[in-house]
């Protein structure tokens, strides 16, 4: 046998072994992702947007105050956020496409640009005009396209931890890695050790890492698709514009915590130069996560930023006018 016809034989050895790997792993996947949305005990309510069933937690009085998550994130990574603003405000959370306990549809738009129209969507089906919005991480990118989409429809802008254009990597290699994602998962995201040292990285103190906090978290990866999902959300980012900061009109609080090693927090200060008019509060003693590790200093900050009087009004374009 020549060097041609090994080489061929150990190629075709190669393929017949990934194929047999990847096979397992998908059935691994599915046997994994054991949850259906509306049965898995959802927090809230959920909404029919184009045939996709939205969750949604809508709870306490006042002006609104709608908060979007963050990659692979969902409404549990806002309960103290929630609790709190409900005292003075009402608070919408919202799952987005292929997050939490909303739907995973296989021939959904997960385009961030797609997210925030989402949004705006949920915020009519609820009755709410103009809201001040908040982000985190990846949700942070999906406020400011609401924001400059529909500059109207946002009063204040709160970015906490916030992806921006910078930060996009994924979207780059999706194509190529989505082939290999049920393997990867198999590996790493199905397995308790390798979730307790990827949310080690996202914070500041592992103390904050407890059986009910690791839990809230992953819950949601164990929903029929969401493998799938998580993988489109990459792919999809490929259709978004870029993001224009200094074309945000509202007035915004960025929120970053001092040892974000997810996106340092020379990213913070940099987004919150180019905004116009934005304030930066860094959070002592918090990583990536600082809504987790340290909710009163967040909440305090939030409520001051909220209840702060320099929202200028808007003129019938929906831009707010400058002095």
């Amino acid at each position: 046998m020549g060097f041609r016809d090994r080489a061929l034989a150990f190629a075709g050895i190669g393929i017949a072994g990934f194929l047999g790997l990847w096979a397992y792993a998908s059935y691994r996947v599915r046997r994994f992702e054991d949850l259906d949305p509306e049965s898995a005990g959802a927090p809230g309510a959920f909404v029919d947007i184009d045939g996709a069933r939205i969750h949604y937690v809508d709870t306490g009085r006042g002006e609104p105050v709608v908060l979007i998550h963050g990659f692979n994130g969902s409404t549990f990574g806002y309960r103290y956020t929630i609790a709190e603003l409900a005292r003075h405000y009402r608070v919408v959370a919202i799952d987005l496409l292929g997050c939490g306990y909303s739907a995973r549809p296989a021939k959904g738009d997960y385009s961030l640009t797609a997210q925030a129209e989402l949004v705006a969507r949920v915020m009519d089906r609820l009755g709410v005009e103009r809201a001040a919005v908040a982000g985190h991480s990846m949700g942070g990118s999906v406020a400011m396209r609401l924001a400059l989409g529909h500059p109207a429809r946002v009063s204040r802008l709160v970015l906490v931890d916030a992806a921006d254009d910078e930060l996009r990597r994924g979207e780059r290699f999706g194509l190529l890695a989505r082939p290999f994602l049920p393997i990867a998962a198999m590996l790493t995201l199905h397995r308790r050790r390798f979730r307790r040292l990827s949310a080690r990285t996202a914070v500041h103190d592992p103390a904050h890492l407890t059986p009910e906090m690791l839990e809230g978290y992953f819950r949601p990866t164990r929903m029929k698709g969401h493998l799938r999902a998580q993988s489109r959300l990459l792919v999809d980012r490929r259709r978004d514009e870029p993001l224009t900061p200094e074309r945000v009109s509202q007035p915004a609080l960025v929120l970053w915590g001092e040892h974000d090693h997810w996106i340092p927090l020379a990213r913070g200060e940099e987004l919150a130069a180019a905004i116009p008019n934005a304030r930066l509060v860094v959070v002592p003693s918090a990583g990536h996560l600082p809504l987790e590790e340290q909710p009163d200093f967040c909440n305090r900050a939030l409520l001051e930023f909220l209840r702060s009087t320099d929202v200028a009004p808007l003129d019938q374009a929906g831009v707010a006018a400058t002095p």
